[in-house]
C-alpha cells in the first residue's frame, strides 16, 4: 500500500544532511497539520514530510528543498520501521 501512496502523492525532494551528504528522494508532503496546545486547542499549523525508511530516515537539522524552498527538520514525529514522519521548521 505504501508504494501506491508514494507513487500517487509523492514528490521528489532534495534532502541534505550536515552540509555535505545530499540525496534526491520521493517523499509525501502533508501541509497544514494542526499543532495542539495543552488544552487541545489549535495553536498553529505545520508542514510534515513522510519518507520510506529504505530511502531516507529524517534527523533533526536535515534540510529539505521542495519547489525551491528549503526548510530544516524540526523534529521526528514517528517512525514505525517502514516509514518515518518529520515536522519542518518555518
Amino acid at each position: 500500500m505504501d508504494d501506491v501512496l508514494f507513487e500517487t502523492l509523492g514528490v521528489v525532494a532534495r534532502i541534505e544532511r550536515d552540509g555535505g551528504h545530499t540525496v534526491r528522494s520521493l517523499i509525501m508532503v502533508r501541509d497544514g497539520v494542526e499543532r495542539l496546545g495543552e488544552f487541545q486547542q489549535v495553536i498553529g499549523r505545520a508542514r510534515h514530510v513522510v519518507a520510506r525508511n529504505s530511502e531516507w530516515v529524517f534527523r533533526r537539522g536535515d534540510e529539505v528543498t521542495l519547489d525551491g524552498r528549503t526548510q530544516s527538520v524540526e523534529t521526528l514525529v514517528r517512525d514505525d520501521g517502514l516509514i518515518n514522519e518529520a515536522i519542518l521548521h518555518g
